[in-house]
């Protein structure tokens, strides 16, 4: 049992309301505190609301207003003030006050609350014993009176009668203080709870002399914990909110309930609320509870726990293997790449697949596998990761994939320019050894391939290009008409065996490396002189001899195309036969001219030189001393010089 001497007393029945014509919303949380023979009225006022007045209005317990201003029975109290003072009430008696708005958008209805003027109040919890104490001035001819009825009756000579059997009210019948009233209620119950008071007259309530206000109370209730986020993530600034009530009669009545949170030694309270600010991964599988205590010192249970488990994420978004560039021949499997994050819960996972400007979904895991990747799913693949209960936080990483595939060359473009907007796959191409031959070739190559010209015989270093999107432009290494015949050029990057083209090249020069057996000849009258020589020249050159000799010129083809053997002869009849001879050798591209010096000499001894020669192709005959050529059989050139 409490004794609270001034206590706080109102009743809230939001049933009991009077009709207003508005549709503000009806005062909230209305207070009375008792000091003395003064109430004092406060309320609260929505922010939500245009409130301009608040209208009290006072009745007692029969019911008759109460007058509040000298003309009228209610009090208007401008904005903001919300409380007002009632003095002069009469102790022990019963009042309904009611509260109202009136605002912009009408009027509110009005909140009704009952209360007693009386300073004196016991508490008690439920199903405990409380004993009750007041005085009164009387001493004979009344009533103790409790909220079920009359307890008992003092008559003349101070003679009390009891008015109620069994033990529920506890007094003493022959105590000579009849005016000190003391009287114990056992094992209260909400019934009990009420004015008890006494008076000379059981039916009017104004004429009460003397009282008090039972209180019957219960613990408080389990108490409820709240969190203001679902799904709070880390960074959150979060609120736990303790809610606890405390049942009281005869209405419900506030008890001023504090509280204790658990389980966490950081955060501020502030009364029913807990407030985290940021909250980190750290706070995981962390479990806090509160309890309630109410204003008589009664302590609830414990809440249920709120297990702490932040959200986050996606963070740290990374591939396995952890690449940036991969590099994949085509035709073979790309991956697995496994994509992994920070996440709580799993976040969702999605590889996106971009080749020009937008993305295109590949599948919704965390792993890439690609088969058989084709060279037009090269480009950046993305590895989306989006939290699951926000969709706006998200976070990706690409990588670039880059399949590589074998060179192939497709189209082929050989010329002396410098460019040049056609294509040609011509198989043979012939040019003048003086320039130099410019090659484009069109080839799709990843990586870019080695450019290699070579031949039957030779390979030639790799050649030397620059690049204009699949357009490969060199140019070829210096080539002689010698060097004419078959090419291969070969565009190799590492895988396969690359691709091939073959041309022939016919390389064009004028007539040049001339070799002479002798460009000085000993001879005597009447002999004559086989002349054999050697020449480079494309195409077949002539020969012709600069002075008359009565001899001409064979051209035989030697193994190569730019190779000639030139055989003629001059004949020496007289001494006009002796002297210098000129030989012009020519093809379209120009002219050589080659000098022999035909000398008397005495002495000369028998000589023999062989000349072995291959002639092929048809039959010629040629009259040149004693020389004959049949196709396809091989002759000795004799040449025979007599001793003088």
């Amino acid at each position: 049992m409490e004794l609270i001497c001034v206590f706080i007393i109102f009743l809230v029945d939001l049933s009991s309301i009077m009709l207003a014509t508005g549709h503000t919303d009806p005062p909230t949380d209305v207070r009375i505190d008792i000091i003395d023979n003064t109430a004092i009225i406060s309320w609260m006022i929505p922010s939500n609301q245009a409130v301009m007045w608040s209208r009290i209005q006072l009745n007692d317990s029969k019911d008759d207003n109460v007058f509040l201003d000298s003309r009228k029975p209610y009090k208007d109290i401008p904005f903001p003030y919300s409380s007002f003072e009632i003095a002069n009430l009469k102790m022990c008696s019963e009042y309904y006050v009611g509260v109202k708005f009136i605002g912009q958008d009408g009027n509110s209805e009005y909140t009704i609350q009952t209360f007693w003027m009386t300073n004196t109040t016991f508490t008690a919890e439920i199903h405990e014993s409380v004993t009750l104490s007041w005085r009164t001035s009387l001493t004979e001819l009344f009533s103790v009176i409790a909220p079920m009825g009359v307890i008992y009756m003092v008559e003349f000579d101070s003679n009390i009668i009891s008015n109620t059997g069994g033990t529920k009210f506890k007094f003493d019948v022959k105590t000579l203080d009849v005016s000190t009233i003391n009287i114990t209620v056992s094992t209260v119950t909400k019934a009990d709870a009420g004015l008890y008071r006494s008076s000379q007259n059981y039916y009017r309530d104004m004429n009460n002399n003397g009282c008090c206000v039972l209180v019957v109370t219960t613990t408080p209730e389990n108490p409820v914990l709240t969190i203001d986020h679902k799904h709070p993530f880390v960074n959150d600034n979060i609120t736990f909110t303790c809610t606890a009530t405390v049942q009281r009669w005869p209405r419900y009545i506030p008890s001023n309930i504090s509280y204790q949170f658990f389980g966490i030694t950081r955060g501020y309270i502030n009364n029913n609320k807990l407030i985290l600010n940021k909250l980190t991964k750290s706070d995981k599988d962390i479990a806090i509870s509160c309890q309630a205590t109410d204003d008589l010192g009664k302590v609830s249970n414990m809440s249920e726990s709120i297990i702490l488990d932040p959200y986050y994420g996606p963070d740290n978004v990374l591939v396995k293997p952890d690449y940036t560039v991969i590099n994949v021949t085509e035709g073979t499997v790309l991956g697995p790449i496994h994509c992994t994050a920070d996440c709580n819960p799993k976040c969702i996972f999605n590889w996106k697949f971009r080749r020009t400007k937008n993305l295109a979904l590949v599948n919704s895991y965390q792993n890439l596998t690609v088969v058989d990747i084709q060279k037009n799913q090269a480009g950046i693949y993305r590895c989306s990761v989006i939290h699951p209960y926000d969709k706006k936080i998200r976070s990706k990483t690409d990588i670039v994939v880059n399949v590589q595939y074998s060179s192939q060359i497709r189209e082929l473009w050989l010329s002396d320019k410098i460019e040049n907007n056609e294509w040609s796959n011509a198989k043979i191409y012939s040019f003048n050894e003086v320039v130099n031959l410019k090659i484009k070739l069109s080839i799709e190559s990843n990586p870019d391939p080695q450019l290699v010209l070579s031949t039957s015989l030779i390979t030639f270093p790799p050649l030397r290009y620059t690049k204009k999107g699949i357009d490969f432009l060199s140019e070829l290494p210096s080539l002689r008409c010698e060097d004419s015949g078959n090419y291969t050029i070969q565009a190799f990057n590492g895988i396969n065996y690359g691709d091939t083209r073959s041309v022939n090249l016919m390389i064009y020069c004028k007539p040049r490396n001339v070799i002479l057996d002798l460009k000085k000849i000993g001879t005597k009258l009447n002999r004559t002189e086989d002349i054999v020589m050697q020449i480079v020249s494309f195409p077949k050159p002539t020969v012709e001899w600069t002075r008359t000799t009565g001899f001409i010129w064979m051209v035989q083809k030697d193994k190569y195309d730019y190779r000639y053997r030139i055989y003629s002869a001059i004949n020496i009849e007289s001494e006009d036969d002796f002297g210098e001879y000129g030989i012009r050798v020519c093809n379209r591209f120009g002219c050589i001219v080659e000098n022999i010096t035909v000398s008397f000499e005495d002495g000369i001894g028998a000589v023999t030189k062989e000349y072995i020669g291959m002639f092929a192709a048809g039959i010629t005959t040629l009259v040149v001393g004693l020389i004959v050529l049949i196709p396809g059989t091989i002759f000795v050139i004799r040449k025979y010089l007599m001793n003088i």
